[in-house]
C-alpha cells in the first residue's frame, strides 16, 4: 500500500492562538523532551481541572475550538476525558457504550429505545474483563447523539462530585424515541452509566467474545416487526470517549452502505467500477462510485466523510481501501490535490487524467 495520506483541509486558525491550553497540549502533541512533557501534562490537568472547578469555561473552549492540528486537539480531549473521569475514591465514574444503528423500512416510524438491564447484567457477569459494570447504575433507555453530545465539560464534572450529583445528573434525561426515516439510514445511540471509580478498568476495553452476546441483546431488545435492523455494540468508554468513537463509526458504517449499494448500482449498467477519492477544501473526504470505462459512465455517486476534529485521515483512508478490496474493486484513483469547495469530484476517467495514483498497483517514490 501506497504511503500517500490525503491532505488534512478541516480549518484550523492561520495564526497560533496564545492560550495556555493550546501551548502544553502542542508541546504534547509535538513530543517535547521527557521533561517538558512532564511539565506540560501536569500543567493542562491541573489549568483545564481549575477551570472546571471554577465554571471558568472560556479558555476551554477557546482551546478546543482553535486548536491548530487534530493531534493537538485530541491531546486536548484526552486531558478533558481524564479530569472528567474518577480520580478519587467517592467520585463517580460516567460511562457510555455506543451503539451503531442500520435500519432499513419502507415509511417512516419511531424506534423505542429501552434499554435490558437484566440482560446486560446477566451477560456482562459472564466475561471477566467487563464485569465491573455490573456494579453500575445503567439509564433505563438509551440516549441519543444530538443529547449526549449537547451536555457541557461543566455538567459532567459536576455529574461526578458524589452520588448525589449523579442521580440528579441521571434525572434530566427522558424517555426519547429514534425516528427512522423511510428506506436505509444509520445511527448512533449510547447506553449510558455510572457507577464507582472501580468501573474504569472495564473502559475501553476489547468486546473481545462478548461482542457477539451483547449484539443480540441489543438486536431482539430493539427489534420491531416493521424495520429491517442491525446493531453493532462498541466498546464502552467514558463519554466523551464514547462520543468520538460512535461518531466515527457511524459515519464509517454510513459509508460502507453507501459503498455498497453505489457498487451494485454501476456494476448493473458497467462491467468495472472506477472509484476516485479526494480531500476536499473545508475538511471532507470524497468517495465518488462510477464506471471505470468512459463508455459506461453513470450518474457518479459521492460520498461525503465530514472529517470530526479528532479523525485519522489515515484511518479513514484505509479503511475504505480496506473495504474496496473486500468489494473486489480494483480500480481505485486517489487524487494527491485537495479540490475546492464548490468543483464537484471529477468521474473515474476524468480523474486519470490528474495527479494521482492505485493505490493497488502503485507505490509513491
Amino acid at each position: 500500500m501506497s504511503a500517500f495520506i490525503f491532505p488534512d483541509t478541516r480549518p484550523y486558525p492561520e495564526t497560533p492562538v496564545k492560550n495556555n491550553l493550546l501551548i502544553h497540549a502542542k508541546a504534547l502533541a509535538e513530543g517535547a523532551s521527557p521533561a517538558q512533557r512532564k511539565l506540560s501534562q501536569e500543567s493542562l490537568h491541573a489549568e483545564i481541572c481549575g477551570m472546571l472547578q471554577q465554571n471558568y469555561f472560556l479558555g476551554l473552549s477557546v482551546a478546543m475550538s482553535m486548536a491548530e492540528s487534530a493531534a493537538v486537539y485530541r491531546v486536548l480531549l484526552e486531558n478533558l476525558t481524564d479530569v472528567l473521569n474518577a480520580e478519587k475514591d467517592e467520585e463517580i465514574q460516567w460511562f457510555a457504550m455506543p451503539l451503531v444503528l442500520v435500519a432499513g423500512c419502507n415509511q417512516a416510524q419511531p424506534l423505542g429505545l429501552g434499554v435490558p438491564a437484566a440482560a446486560l447484567r446477566t451477560c456482562l457477569e459472564q466475561h471477566p474483563h467487563l464485569r465491573a459494570l455490573n456494579r453500575a447504575q445503567w439509564l433505563p433507555f438509551l440516549v441519543p447523539s444530538a443529547d449526549l453530545s449537547d451536555i457541557d465539560a461543566g455538567a459532567w464534572f459536576a455529574a461526578k462530585q458524589n452520588i448525589e450529583a449523579a442521580q440528579a445528573f441521571a434525572r434530566r434525561f427522558r424517555p426519547s424515541e429514534l425516528s427512522l426515516p423511510d428506506g436505509q439510514s444509520v445511527h448512533v445511540v449510547y447506553a449510558l452509566g455510572y457507577g464507582g471509580a472501580e468501573i474504569r478498568e472495564a473502559l475501553g476495553r476489547n468486546l473481545l467474545d462478548a461482542g457477539l452476546p451483547l449484539m443480540q441483546i441489543w438486536q431482539e431488545s430493539l427489534s420491531k416487526q416493521s424495520v429491517t435492523l442491525f446493531v453493532n455494540p462498541l466498546s464502552p468508554d467514558a463519554p466523551l470517549h464514547a462520543l468520538t468513537e460512535g461518531s466515527h463509526m457511524r459515519q464509517r458504517m454510513a459509508m460502507d452502505v453507501f459503498a455498497a449499494n453505489a457498487i451494485r448500482a454501476v456494476r448493473l449498467q458497467s462491467p468495472r467500477v472506477g472509484v476516485v477519492a479526494a480531500a476536499q477544501q473545508g475538511g471532507k473526504i470524497l468517495f465518488g462510485f462510477n464506471a471505470a470505462d468512459g463508455a459506461f459512465e453513470v450518474e457518479p455517486l459521492v460520498y461525503a466523510w465530514t472529517l470530526s476534529p479528532a479523525d485519522h485521515i489515515g484511518t479513514v483512508q484505509q479503511n475504505f481501501l480496506d473495504l474496496m478490496a473486500e468489494c473486489r474493486v480494483e480500480h481505485v484513483y486517489l487524487l494527491h490535490d485537495p479540490i475546492s469547495e464548490n468543483r464537484p469530484l471529477p468521474a473515474y476517467a476524468q480523474a486519470l487524467k490528474l495527479a494521482g495514483h492505485n493505490p493497488f498497483f502503485a507505490e509513491l517514490q
